[in-house]
């Protein structure tokens, strides 16, 4: 992400000028960005979505330890959990609610066939 996108606001109005004429979105003059809009009728609003991130060791932990399909892998790591058989690497990861629940999104992402969390580097 670049610093833009981190310190861009969470949501922010495209105004387009006003609906009596035509608008030329080349034209830098009648497109302007705005914190709130001056009126909705007039307003594009764009929200900012965050990216939750999940660490690569993570996923290829799992990857090693759960093999079956995605949606299969999903049930398993839950019983895996619940019943302490994952490695001890990945239980003390998951100890912490939010890691536990991150890693829940990211296979439930997978079962469902799109990408909910992004894989990174650590």
């Amino acid at each position: 992400m670049s610093e833009l996108e981190k310190t861009a606001p969470n949501e922010i109005y495209l105004i387009v000028g006003d609906t009596d004429k035509d608008c030329n979105f080349n034209e830098l003059s009648e497109v302007t960005w705005a914190d709130l809009p001056v009126y909705e009728e007039t307003a594009i609003k764009y929200v900012k979505s965050s990216q939750l991130t999940i660490p690569k060791s993570i996923v290829e932990m799992i990857n090693k330890e759960i093999m079956a399909d995605a949606v299969t892998k999903f049930a398993m790591f839950h019983e895996g959990f619940e019943r302490f058989w994952l490695s001890y690497e990945l239980q003390m990861y998951c100890a912490k609610k939010k890691d536990y629940a991150l890693v829940s999104v990211y296979l439930a992402g997978k079962a469902l066939g799109v990408d909910l969390v992004k894989v990174v580097e650590g």
